[in-house]
């Protein structure tokens, strides 16, 4: 089998690659992958699947992978068509690559990638007569909707962000664009279920790094070591929610890896679990882990301080997220996987050892022993 692929560096596509590739030896991946950072495709390509395999605890496999990948440099905005013809057939096409910005888009550049790289991508499909597409989209195309929202529905009217929306957008065209498609739609990726690590944190992740900031200029304003017991009077304005559905990586790269070799018949996965966690246990295992006492997530802010106005902005395109009131469907995922694939639990331990790992990774000295 002959896989096309966008989206390799990021993380659902560095680990579906990896897993994919270790349970079968007969596909060969052509990724698509723009260069960047002072790096060519192929480098960007080389590095990230030897890091991918470092983290799935098998380095020994990553230049035996690399073997099966061919690289083309290109962007989903302006595909290189005729080189990737060159390279076909092609089965399937595994369209990953996504403009993950959760904020303000004033120059539509997240809905420029996520809905016109589609668009381009079924166009692309199309032209190489592919037997099946794969689109990796976001649970949270529910966008602002309340209540329980169904496996391959649509029902949203309105959006937190252009990602929410571009996705949307994009979904619809998959559904209607004539070749049988499979859909995964993950909910907010944190780190794996054995000790909460992560190999490229994002979203959730940026309002622990402010968290941590707030903690270590209060302790060197202070001249305490930054790992010491802090009270902290850190208010945050947010509803409360206890359905934040966090979705450790490890899941999601097997839930995405092992649909994907199930019959495509235009479904739709919610990979999402059914273990949300709350506002209140995050507050309590964040400030544990940081040892700050004092830290509050309240409806409403009463004369805010200037430093609880600079965290609040920072982070405030996140706060929709712990205030969502969505309960995401997983029928078909359990008839695909059966039920005990979903039978991980996230809690309080989890979200403490999350938090932890993340501050060794990037921070260790606020949580240095």
């Amino acid at each position: 089998m002959k896989l096309l692929l966008t989206g390799i560096t990021g993380l659902v596509g560095a680990s579906f690659v990896t897993a994919t590739l270790r349970n079968r030896d007969d596909i060969q991946i052509v990724a698509i992958c723009r260069s960047g950072r002072g790096q060519t495709a192929q480098e960007r390509v080389k590095q990230v699947i030897e890091e991918q395999c470092a983290f799935d605890g098998t380095p020994e496999l990553a230049e035996k992978m690399l073997g099966k990948i061919e690289v083309i440099s290109g962007d989903v905005k302006n595909f290189p068509v005729d080189e990737i013809v060159k390279k076909g057939p092609y089965d399937v096409f595994f369209h990953c690559a996504a403009d993950v910005n959760l904020g303000k888009d004033p120059e539509g550049k997240t809905y420029a990638t996520n809905l016109e790289g589609t668009k381009n991508a079924l166009e692309l499909a199309h032209l190489l007569k592919v037997k099946a597409l794969h689109y990796v989209s976001t649970a949270y195309v529910a966008g602002k909707t309340n209540g329980v929202v169904m496996e391959g529905s649509l029902p949203a009217t309105d959006w937190v962000n252009s990602y929410e929306k571009s996705k949307f957008e994009a979904e619809k065209l998959v559904q209607k664009c004539g070749i049988p498609y499979t859909i995964y739609r993950p909910a907010i990726i944190v780190g794996r279920l054995s000790d909460g690590l992560i190999r490229k944190p994002l979203a959730f992740y940026r309002i622990m790094e402010f968290l941590g900031s707030v903690k270590r200029h209060h302790c060197i304003r202070n001249h305490i070591p930054q790992n010491a017991p802090i009270k902290l009077s850190l208010r945050l304005e947010s509803e409360k929610s206890d359905k934040i559905y966090f979705v450790p990586i490890d899941y999601v790269q097997k839930a995405i890896s092992t649909l994907f070799t199930l019959p495509v018949e235009n479904k739709c996965y919610h990979i999402t679990g059914e273990s949300p966690v709350s506002t209140d246990e995050i507050n309590v295992a964040v400030s544990a882990v940081l040892k700050a006492e004092g830290l509050q997530v309240l409806s409403h802010v009463e004369n805010p301080t200037k430093e609880e106005k600079m965290v609040q902005k920072m982070i405030e395109d996140l706060m929709p997220y712990f205030a969502s009131q969505i309960t995401f469907d997983n029928t078909q995922v359990k008839a695909a996987l059966g039920p005990e694939a979903l039978a991980w639990k996230l809690d309080i331990d989890f979200l403490k050892k999350m938090a932890k790992s993340y501050y060794r990774q990037t921070s260790p000295g606020l949580v240095a022993d």
